[in-house]
């Protein structure tokens, strides 16, 4: 068959125009990227915590599987910058959470163990919130915080598994 090119945008609006609104809803919902079977979107997250209140982008990551190994909650993975402003904690200070802890640099510090590719038997530092919003999901998540940046680019300053 051939087309001429007007009948072609015809052609393609007519097919693409019952998918519209599966588009437009995918494009409201946040972005999406495929990597190794993940499902990944950018959520709006806000935390308070002893009268601070931080606002931020995490990335809903459906790998990432860090949970706390008493309450079995999932745990939001905050970068340095987020601990700075939430909790006045360095990043000196993530990298030593045992030592962070035992000083007792801020009121409910916690550990919580985790595992990376080269990193068995690693450590954050976590704290409740005392408000969270995590979309729209309200409560009082616990936070770890990464001693680094999480985003090279700055798109997001935290990660949060499980379901929204």
């Amino acid at each position: 068959m051939i087309f001429k090119v007007t009948e072609l945008g015809v052609l393609l609006t007519a097919t693409l125009l019952p998918f519209l609104p599966t588009m437009a809803l995918v494009g409201l919902m946040g972005v999406f990227s495929l990597r190794s079977g993940r499902l990944r979107s950018a959520v709006p997250v806000t935390l308070q915590w002893g009268g601070r209140t931080v606002h931020l982008t995490a990335l809903h990551d459906s790998g990432n599987l860090l949970r706390d190994p008493v309450s079995g909650e999932r745990v939001l993975v905050a970068d340095a910058s987020v601990a700075g402003r939430l909790l006045s904690l360095t990043e000196d200070q993530l990298r030593h959470p045992a030592e962070t802890l035992t000083r007792q640099a801020a009121p409910g510090l916690r550990l919580i163990p985790y595992h990376a590719v080269g990193k068995e038997g690693a450590m954050l530092l976590a704290v409740r919130c005392d408000r969270s919003v995590v979309g729209h999901e309200k409560g009082r998540i616990l936070v770890a915080f990464a001693p680094e940046r999480l985003s090279r680019s700055g798109a997001y300053q935290a990660l949060i598994g499980g379901t929204l």
